[in-house]
C-alpha cells in the first residue's frame, strides 16, 4: 500500500500530539487523541483495513502494558484512558508513518524498538506521567527487552492484515 509523504508526516504528527498530550495532561485533555483518531477515520481511504489494525495491535499494546502494570513494572495515579488512544493511534501508525521500518532487517526493527520504545516510556516518567517503581534503570531494560520484541511483531502483524485486505480487495476486482 503506497501512501502519500504528505499523509504520512500528518500521522507522525499527530501520534506527537497525542503522545504529549497524554503524558502532560494525562485524560484530561482525552478530546484531542479522541478527535484524532475519529479524524483518521473520518479522511482514510482504507478504513476496514485500518480498523482491522487499530483492534489487533491496539488489543495488544493495551494488554501488554495492563500485564506490566499488573506485574508492578508501571503505576499510574488515575487510570489512562489516554494511554489506551495512544496506542490505538500507535497501531494505526504502523502502516503509514512507521511503515518504513518495514523494510529494515528485523535486527534493526528490533534495535530501533527496543531503544525507541523504552526511551518512550522513560520520557513519560519523567514528566511524570507514570511511575517507574522498580527505577529507570531496571524498568528500561525490561522495556528494551519487551519492544526489542513487540515492535517487529506489530509491523509484522499490521503488514501481514495489509496483505490479506490487499488480497481480498484483488479478488472481489477480479
Amino acid at each position: 500500500m503506497q501512501l502519500s509523504a504528505h499523509t504520512n508526516i500528518i500521522n507522525a504528527l499527530a501520534f506527537q500530539v497525542i503522545w504529549w498530550a497524554g503524558v502532560l495532561a494525562g485524560n484530561q485533555l482525552i478530546v484531542i487523541p479522541i478527535l484524532l483518531v475519529v479524524w483518521h477515520f473520518v479522511v482514510s481511504k482504507q478504513k476496514k483495513f485500518d480498523f482491522k489494525v487499530l483492534v489487533v495491535c491496539g488489543v495488544i499494546g493495551i494488554a501488554l502494558d495492563t500485564v506490566l502494570t499488573l506485574f508492578g513494572l508501571f503505576e499510574f495515579t488515575v487510570f489512562p484512558f489516554w494511554l489506551g488512544l495512544l496506542w490505538c493511534y500507535f497501531a494505526i501508525s504502523l502502516n503509514y508513518s512507521l511503515a518504513l521500518f518495514n523494510r529494515l532487517p528485523i535486527s534493526i526493527q528490533a534495535l530501533l524498538g527496543g531503544v525507541f520504545g523504552s526511551l518512550s516510556y522513560i520520557g513519560g516518567a519523567n514528566l511524570q506521567a507514570v511511575n517507574l517503581p522498580n527505577g529507570t534503570v531496571f524498568s528500561g531494560l525490561i522495556l528494551l527487552m519487551v519492544w526489542s520484541l513487540m515492535f517487529p511483531l506489530l509491523l509484522w502483524i499490521a503488514k501481514t492484515i495489509g496483505l490479506k485486505h490487499s488480497r481480498v480487495a484483488f479478488e472481489k476486482l477480479v
